[in-house]
């Protein structure tokens, strides 16, 4: 029998496997602090094997992958970071992704994402934090200080790049007073007061999150333009004094039902000619990150990523127009809509 050549090439299936190593790669760039310890003159392979007592031949091949991944540059013989690296890696950076990379809940633990998409195609995986439902603890408000601290950090390093940039796009301009709802660390309401310093915002979230939200708001010296308020989206009172409400990050970990519930209230809550703000991821089927990102949060939370038409499409069923989609950084825009 005569063995065929394959029609297709196999170099997919060997990217799909090296794959696995990419994120890992950037995970040990940053528990090793290697975007420091270059900056510090710790600059050729030699010098990072002497300073990390590690082997010279490993750390050869090791920052080649970190040239090809973009964030060095090799001149010379010698290490030089990226922009990406100093946006991403460091430590002292607003944007430093060190609470995503450093994944201190093992999301994206690659040992068992096997049997968590095997489980999760059954709707049965939730996303656990000491042997609970995450989901079910942010619903019922009952995060524990750490557990909350943890999150709030670790959305705050994936959100605050795209907030700063919607922000300074001119995004919220129409807006006097915003409130930030299910803040997180205040992302939106943190750039939203650095770009127009003679306005306020109000960060609205529970209250363990609001405890690691202050930390942000005094980081950036923000205090006498931002009002933490503690309370529950689903059961508390809302703030009011607010013409503009933004969701960032927030839609994406619920059903369609819930979503149309808080964006009615936000409706009922804004006053004539308010303005809504949805910052967040949009699916677009023809790109890979976004689906991998919204099966990522079925996994999690049994929720989605929405896409652009789905978002218009619920705020103006819950009685919002003008809807319009704003760019804001890489794979985020802002989605906007006003109470006529």
């Amino acid at each position: 029998m005569h063995i065929k050549a394959p029609t297709t090439s196999d170099a997919p299936q060997w990217d799909r496997l090296m794959g696995n190593y990419t994120f890992a790669c950037v995970m040990v760039a940053a528990q090793l602090d290697i975007y420091g310890l270059i900056e510090e003159g710790y600059n050729t392979s030699e010098k990072l094997a002497r300073k990390l007592q590690l082997s010279h031949k490993g750390i050869n091949h090791y920052l080649l992958i970190l040239n090809h991944l973009g964030y060095i540059r090799i001149e010379n013989n010698q290490f030089k970071n990226t922009k990406l690296a100093k946006n991403y890696l460091d430590k002292t950076s607003p944007y430093y992704w060190g609470e995503v990379l450093l994944d201190p809940f093992a999301i994206y633990d690659i040992n068992h994402l096997d049997k968590k998409i095997l489980t999760s195609l059954k709707r049965e995986y939730e996303l656990e934090c000491k042997g609970r439902s995450v989901t079910d603890m942010w619903q019922n408000d009952e995060m524990d200080n750490e557990s909350a601290a943890a999150f709030t950090h670790l959305m705050h390093s994936q959100g605050f790049a795209s907030a700063v940039k919607a922000a300074s796009n001119g995004i919220f301009k129409s807006v006097n007073t915003l409130l930030d709802a299910g803040a997180g660390s205040g992302t939106i309401a943190l750039a939203f007061c650095d770009a127009y310093p003679d306005r306020n915002a109000l960060l609205f979230d529970l209250g363990p999150v609001c405890e690691a939200a202050k930390e942000y708001v005094e980081k950036f010296n923000k205090k006498e333009q931002i009002t933490v308020v503690k309370g529950d989206l689903f059961s508390s009172d809302w703030p009011t004094g607010f013409d503009g409400i933004c969701f960032s990050n927030v839609l994406h970990d619920w059903q369609e039902a819930t979503c149309e519930n808080l964006l009615s209230k936000a409706f009922s809550l804004l006053p004539k000619g308010g303005h809504i703000f949805i910052h967040d991821m949009l699916l677009d089927e023809s790109q890979l990150t976004p689906s991998l990102f919204s099966f990522h949060l079925f996994m999690n939370h049994g929720s989605q990523l929405f896409s652009e038409q789905q978002l218009v499409q619920l705020l103006t069923k819950t009685g919002f127009k003008n809807p319009q989609c704003h760019k804001a950084l890489g794979y985020f825009s802002v989605v906007s809509a006003q109470k006529a």
